[in-house]
């Protein structure tokens, strides 16, 4: 299978995730690092716009710049645990 190739293009994707108390690092981070686990998703730019705290977690709204490869689009992101919400702006 031939690996898929990202645009030259970016995208603006609004997402809603849960990103873990304890990661590592500030919220864009954790964002960065949720959607970066998604073959495909080359994130650029990460903007939190809102912030809800969890017990285990905090649930983090947040407008991201991403070069998504030819074969992906913002539904594919969903897919990932943790990912509710993914829409194009």
């Amino acid at each position: 299978m031939a690996a898929a190739t990202c645009h030259d293009s970016t995208d603006r994707i609004a997402v809603r995730l849960e990103v873990p108390r304890d990661a590592a690092g500030d919220l864009q981070a954790g964002v960065r690092g949720k959607l970066d686990r998604v073959a495909g998703v080359d994130v650029v730019a990460v903007d939190v716009t809102g912030l809800r705290p969890r017990l285990n977690d905090l649930t983090v709204d947040a407008d991201v710049e991403v070069a998504l490869a030819d074969d992906v689009d913002a539904a594919d992101l969903t897919d990932t645990v943790g990912v509710h919400d993914a829409e194009p702006r």
